[in-house]
């Protein structure tokens, strides 16, 4: 189960890039949240921020956000699916997530 410290961690990060992509005058697209949220939680796997048992939640909470934002038009049963490919997946794109960094 993820901690307060780690839940702040995850939308404060994510707050952080959409910062960037709006100073950016860029949007947030659905490819584009992917290849955020895998990256993010393969970092924070990496350094170890989160464990592995940890991920699959910690993607059902960005995908939550990311719904959020959207006015959780997502149903809730492609909201797991979502997660649970986030969660599979292993690419790092330090390109993506640079933005949280700065």
């Amino acid at each position: 189960m993820l901690t307060a410290t780690q839940m702040n961690m995850l939308q404060g990060d994510f707050e952080k890039f959409l910062s960037h992509l709006r100073s950016q005058k860029k949007s947030l697209s659905f490819e584009l949240f992917g290849d955020y949220a895998g990256s993010v939680l393969n970092f924070y796997l990496g350094s170890s921020l989160i464990n592995p048992a940890e991920k699959l939640e910690a993607a059902q909470v960005l995908t939550g956000l990311f719904n959020a934002g959207l006015k959780n038009i997502i149903s809730p049963q492609d909201l797991m699916e979502i997660a649970e490919s986030i969660a599979q997946d292993t690419t790092l794109e330090y390109g993506v997530i640079q933005a949280i960094f700065d």
